[in-house]
């Protein structure tokens, strides 16, 4: 028998499967990648979040209206903000915007952080 789950387990368990969802809705519709941001890309003991960014193709809006499975629930993700933590990237430019955004530690000194970016 495995030895029970503790608190960091399974709150890895949590966020790996909240990205295993968005790879599988970013994959489903031709994103061409996901940057990743939080505790959990970090080696906190017990991470508590993670942000992701996905890179929407520039036909997502022609899925939506099709009503795409995929795209209508990483449209309304993003909507609803729930969860939270993800966030579209529309062109070259929002996606810059947000590597810069997620770049910079809350520090007054304006301290860089590393970043994971997932190539679909």
């Amino acid at each position: 028998m495995p030895p029970p789950l503790n608190k960091k387990d399974m709150a890895c368990g949590q966020w790996s499967r909240r990205l295993r969802r968005w790879i599988e809705l970013a994959r489903a519709i031709g994103a061409r990648r996901i940057l990743l941001d939080g505790s959990f890309v970090t080696d906190k003991p017990n991470p508590d979040d993670i942000d992701a960014v996905i890179d929407l193709p520039g036909n997502f809006s022609l899925f939506v209206e099709q009503s795409y499975a995929a795209a209508l629930e990483i449209e309304h993700r993003i909507l609803t903000r729930r969860p939270e933590e993800l966030f579209a990237a529309e062109d070259e430019s929002d996606w810059q915007g947000w590597r810069h955004f997620f770049s910079r530690t809350r520090e007054s000194d304006g301290r860089r952080k590393g970043l994971v970016e997932i190539v679909l």
